[in-house]
């Protein structure tokens, strides 16, 4: 925090002295956006978009409850940003849709639910939520499309300052930038995302610092960030309950520091790489439970995008998370201190082809392959329940089929060929009974529309 620190000043310096640097070209006024025939006028102070994403799917591993088949919206969000000076812009965005994050489960004859409050070992009394709790259970079984843990309707709010052409600065709430961004290979909603992709979408309050170097022609060539956020927004994933407190609720005294750098050597190739280091959570020693402590959160990940052809690209992802319970942690549960390695890739690509001037359709494939250790398949193998054990892997085939309007309206079908080793450790199938370690295959498909302002 302190290196942050020192950079923020010397930025701060670099800003006040003369430079040719910070000579700035008007911007042509933006036209003004329509909504549903209302204009609305725009100018650089202030700037008015959206997105929207709605979808309908069949979800498998919803099927124990007969919910396999829903529609819901995934974001409804409208951003508004603009120019406060020169230098200082601010970003705000709403999606009233907040539906992401797990709620603890009431029990269920013959299911094993791990966000179970009665689960804990110990903590506070943690009332469950007969209504979402067996719906909204962790990334492997849910009915949410949204894949971005929110501050109540805040997706993102921050603001960036510009302390010259190259070096930049954001504080607020905002999307890390590790790996890509969902749209930006294919993916539409949290069904037909990777799971890598879902790890690395998170959004955190802190402080970014950034540094761009860019070709005689004003293009980006390389982009690096490095940053310091609470961290929390990636806590459910590795199981960190942590008693169902807010993900925006900051529970531990350590930042998460990540460090990021995009490259653009050539129009056509997109290379991107990140390392974050950090934690989750608190060790709470008057309550000491294995769901709610303090966890290690670090993560590699590396991008790279090829535009072979105008009509083909293909992208991959390669990522190492490191998760588990700090040392201290697993002292303190009588649990070994060995990390838990979760590696993994994704690769795919992208066909499309010119229907008219406006209209193009297009095929996108995603192969994955995954770890699924993590801190609930290690608890469960230690303590030999439920035929869970570490060392295997998730395994996914995603196809979408689109059609896209001006790149401002996509429709898409999409079909995801699932292989989870262990179903049955998200309340997807039974644990005992006469259909003990049976049920729907957790496969997924379905449609979806995307639709955004220019």
């Amino acid at each position: 925090m302190t290196y942050l620190l020192r950079c923020l000043a010397l930025a701060t310096l670099a800003s006040v002295l003369p430079s040719d640097l910070s000579a700035q070209t008007p911007e042509p006024p933006p036209e003004p956006v329509s909504i549903f025939g209302w204009d609305v006028p725009q100018d650089e102070r202030f700037k008015i978009s959206g997105t929207f994403i709605a979808g309908w799917s069949h979800d498998g591993a919803q099927a124990q409850l007969g919910l396999e088949k829903q529609g819901r919206v995934a974001q409804a969000t409208l951003a508004v940003s603009g120019r406060v000076t020169d230098r200082v812009r601010y970003v705000v965005s709403f999606n009233p849709v907040n539906e992401v994050t797990s709620k603890p489960a009431c029990g269920e004859e013959h299911f094993f639910f791990p966000n179970d409050p009665a689960f804990y070992a110990a903590g506070p009394v943690v009332p469950c939520d007969p209504e979402n709790g067996l719906k909204r259970v962790d990334t492997y079984n849910t009915y949410a499309l949204d894949y971005i843990n929110q501050q109540g309707p805040l997706r993102e709010g921050y603001v960036d300052w510009r302390a010259s052409d190259a070096i930049s600065a954001r504080f607020g709430r905002f999307i890390v930038p590790v790996g890509f961004a969902p749209l930006e290979v294919g993916s539409w909603t949290a069904k037909d995302l990777t799971r890598i992709q879902r790890l690395n979408a998170e959004a955190n309050f802190g402080l970014m610092l950034g540094y761009t170097h860019r070709t005689t022609t004003g293009e980006p060539l390389v982009e690096a960030h490095v940053m310091g956020v609470l961290g929390e927004g990636n806590r459910e994933k590795d199981y960190d309950w942590f008693y169902f407190v807010n993900t925006s609720l900051d529970t531990n005294s350590a930042l998460t520091m990540i460090g990021s750098v995009r490259a653009r050597p050539h129009r056509s190739v997109d290379v991107r790489a990140a390392y974050k280091r950090g934690f989750t959570g608190s060790k709470v020693e008057r309550l000491p439970s294995y769901w709610a402590s303090k966890r290690i959160d670090d993560a590699f990940v590396a991008s790279a995008k090829v535009q072979v052809h105008p009509w083909v690209s293909v992208f991959g992802e390669y990522a190492r998370y490191v998760w588990g319970p700090t040392a201290t942690s697993a002292q303190m549960l009588g649990f070994d201190e060995d990390p838990i390695d979760k590696p993994g890739y994704y690769i795919g690509g992208t066909f499309e082809v010119p229907v008219t001037d406006r209209v193009t359709a297009g095929v996108t494939f995603t192969r994955e392959e995954l770890s699924r250790d993590d801190s609930l398949v290690k608890y469960l193998a230690l303590n030999g329940l439920y035929g869970v054990e570490m060392g295997k892997k998730d395994r996914g085939t995603i196809a979408r089929f689109y059609v896209d309007v001006s790149r401002l309206v996509t429709f898409g079908l999409f079909w995801a060929d699932i292989s989870n080793p262990f179903p049955w450790a998200s309340g997807s199938w039974p644990v005992s009974g006469p259909r003990a370690f049976s049920g729907r295959t957790p496969d997924r498909y379905g449609l979806a529309v995307v639709v955004r302002t220019p």
